[in-house]
């Protein structure tokens, strides 16, 4: 079995789309199936779901037609699939239809490892819709969703974007095309580049986005400015523990950029963000460090139900790392 991306993927005999994360699994799906109507528009599409999972579905989908046109059948809850479907399925593996593409969407759990593991030793392609939980590996994503459609966006409106947007993968992706849209030039002009003002702009009111401009003001030492985003964030109504939530996210990167030997590879990082907080980190040391994640922590002991007031905990709190970055 070979891995293929979504977007590459093309039509097989049997394609196995696997795992948890639904929009790519769906748009696997969606490029097989418009593929198969653009190499033939009379094409039989059929959904094996429902009330059509009766005894011998697959083989009546699949038997040659009539009138001979291709067929493209989608099993879209492999996981789920009566054990008669998945025993036609074992046998089908052995000889698949050539004018046939069967799509087999397995979303995850031990159910039908055995024809996982057929599905394997036969080669056939498989899509990993695997969850994309690390953040670089969302900002890859957005990137090449820039990159499709033919547009460049700078690497610090990459990560606000995803810092905005990044706990929903569906979120992230219909916000990155909303902005593509937003920021197309008009026919004969040159396209721009999506510039981090442009993202402030279409996540203004998102606390995550705000959190990580609080964030980058203090660790900057930028203390008014810092405490301006933070009083905005609080007259807006953000919830206090997202906002240290995001600032300790921040914090945490920086001190590990300080560690001896740290790279972009061994923290799971892109080069250019590693970069940008190396730099940063010049102005820190192991003592200013462990002063400001002690500001945070006492923060975040306090916003979960300790400290009396939360706002007054984070104002505090950024305080505290300002003051130990300026105290060195």
């Amino acid at each position: 079995m070979s891995d293929v991306e979504w977007h590459s993927v093309a039509l097989a005999p049997i394609v196995l789309v696997h795992g948890t994360e639904t929009l790519i699994a769906d748009r696997a799906v969606q490029r097989l199936r418009g593929m198969a109507r653009e190499a033939d528009p009379s094409v039989a599409v059929h959904d094996l779901s429902g009330d059509a999972l009766g005894p011998g579905a697959l083989t009546q989908v699949t038997s040659p037609s009539l009138f001979g046109e291709p067929r493209f059948v989608v099993v879209p809850e492999l996981q789920a699939a009566p054990d008669a479907l998945v025993a036609e399925l074992l046998d089908y593996v052995k000889s698949p239809e050539q004018d046939v593409t069967v799509v087999l969407v397995h979303r995850g759990g031990n159910r039908g490892k055995k024809l996982l593991d057929t599905l394997k030793k036969a080669g056939v392609p498989r899509v990993d819709a695997s969850p994309v939980k690390r953040a670089g590996d969302k900002q890859t994503f957005v990137a090449a969703e820039f990159a499709r459609a033919q547009r460049r966006i700078q690497p610090e409106a990459l990560v606000a974007l995803v810092d905005a947007f990044g706990t929903d993968l569906a979120e992230l992706a219909a916000i990155s095309h909303q902005l593509i849209e937003d920021t197309t030039a008009d026919p004969g002009e040159q396209a721009i580049q999506v510039t981090l003002a442009e993202v402030h702009a279409l996540t203004a009111g998102r606390v995550e986005s705000t959190a990580f401009a609080v964030a980058d003001a203090a660790i900057a030492g930028r203390e008014q400015e810092a405490l301006q985003l933070l009083q905005q964030a609080q007259l807006a109504g953000a919830d206090p523990v997202p906002i240290v939530a995001a600032i300790a996210s921040k914090m945490r990167s920086l001190a590990k950029v300080s560690a001896p030997g740290a790279s972009a590879r061994t923290l799971g990082m892109p080069d250019w963000m590693a970069r940008n907080l190396s730099r940063e980190a010049r102005n820190w040391n192991d003592r200013s460090l462990a002063r400001a994640l002690e500001a945070i922590a006492r923060a975040d002991h306090e916003v979960k139900g300790a400290g009396r007031d939360p706002r007054w905990s984070v104002q505090r709190m950024v305080m505290g790392i300002c003051r130990a970055r300026r105290a060195g």
